[in-house]
């Protein structure tokens, strides 16, 4: 067992780790900067910011498990994205949905691996890929894994790059990576006017806990595309995103305190977190090539977009792509995949959370219907796409 001052001192040389890769490699930089600052200076031997219900905790209380700053990054993350791609090509929600699989299949593992049902669901959110998602579920049903959860999520997140171009290079041929995959990318404005409150009316109905994160994800999506917000749109994305990634990443490093990260519960959901990422892009990646068997003008390269990382996912499947075939294109194809796969985990992991919330006591039977709910939301959402799309 290592002694509490030698974990705070590994914990102080992992945050300037941290501090360094980020700054050294470009990785998420906005983020794991502040984490990696916070974890060095709370762990420092009789640290203020250590004690109990000082101001650290009581900002993560205010700020974190209020729910308030993931949802208020929603807003901004809505200002940044572009769902036109997605609107025209609503089918590719389907593959979204299958790469959340490894959500359902992690929550099995932690469960198997002591965890009870609201901390296998916490661990479980890690796979969501999406930071905010991941708090406001672990805030709901386990509010001391918070910090591992959304560090472990954020961190994972910053890793895209090195995690899905071996599992690319393992599932995915040569021949299958040169197929060339058009996708449809025009979409009238009342489409794109018309898509928030429809996802959000599905959402409502459907999974109404998924709500306060999609609904401030399209606000500011809203304002991004309705052309009379720009000041609006302006200060979501360079103003309010910003300083609440600020909060996020301060407040979640000063979490990460020696006697928190040297618990056994903490190092399993890192490590079961991180296998719900692979298993997510391997599912996706399957759900590829069992598409190209049907239609063999898909690259299932594209499957590894399908989970949420938004828009990095994307960028990465592209690039790798076209390192190994420099003819194939197929950015739009993922940036399609990549934005269902922002919505899809989102109703993945609310409606496990959900379930938990219900009374739900058998895994297997939680996991499976929560799948199933989730894999219904979307081909009601495929339904009300195809149909709007043709809008003009």
């Amino acid at each position: 067992m290592i002694e509490p001052f030698w974990q705070s001192l590994l914990l102080m040389g992992l945050g300037l780790l941290i501090v360094y890769i980020s700054y050294k490699y470009d990785l998420e930089p906005l983020l794991l900067i502040p984490i990696g600052f916070f974890m060095f200076a709370v762990n420092l031997p009789h640290s203020p910011l250590a004690e109990p219900g000082g101001l650290m905790d009581q900002l993560f209380g205010a700020l974190i498990r209020s729910e308030l700053l993931p949802l208020l990054i929603f807003i901004g993350i809505g200002a940044m994205m572009d769902f036109g791609p997605l609107m025209a090509n609503p089918s590719y929600m389907l593959l979204a949905i299958i790469s959340q699989l490894g959500i359902f299949l992690a929550f099995l593992i932690a469960i198997a691996a002591g965890f009870d049902i609201n901390g296998a669901a916490s661990v479980a959110a890690i796979g969501t890929a999406d930071g905010p998602t991941s708090i406001y579920i672990a805030s709901k049903l386990k509010p001391e894994l918070v910090g591992p959860v959304s560090m472990a999520a954020y961190s994972y997140v910053s890793i895209v790059p090195l995690i899905i171009p071996p599992l690319v290079r393992a599932l995915v041929s040569k021949r299958e990576l040169s197929v060339q995959t058009r996708a449809q990318s025009e979409v009238s404005l009342s489409t794109k006017l018309v898509f928030p409150f429809a996802v959000i009316l599905v959402a409502g109905l459907l999974a109404p806990l998924s709500v306060p994160l999609l609904g401030f994800l399209l606000f500011g999506y809203f304002l991004r595309e309705n052309g009379r917000t720009g000041t609006l749109k302006e200060a979501a994305e360079k103003i309010l995103a910003p300083t609440a990634t600020i909060f996020v990443g301060m407040l979640i490093g000063a979490s990460m305190k020696a006697n928190v990260f040297f618990a056994t519960q903490t190092l399993l959901a890192f490590a079961i977190g991180l296998a719900a990422f692979v298993l997510n892009i391997a599912a996706g990646l399957l759900a590829g090539k069992v598409i190209h068997l049907f239609d063999s003008t898909f690259n299932p390269a594209i499957g590894a977009a399908g989970n949420s990382a938004f828009p990095m996912a994307a960028r990465v499947v592209h690039k790798f792509v076209q390192k190994r075939e420099p003819g194939t294109f197929i950015l739009l194809a993922t940036l399609s995949a990549n934005a269902a796969g922002q919505l899809a985990s989102v109703f993945a992991g609310t409606f496990l959370l959900q379930g938990v919330l219900s009374g739900g006591k058998d895994p297997v039977m939680l996991a499976a219907v929560s799948f199933g709910k989730s894999f219904l939301a979307m081909i009601a959402l495929i339904l009300v796409f195809s149909v709007m799309k043709r809008w003009k």
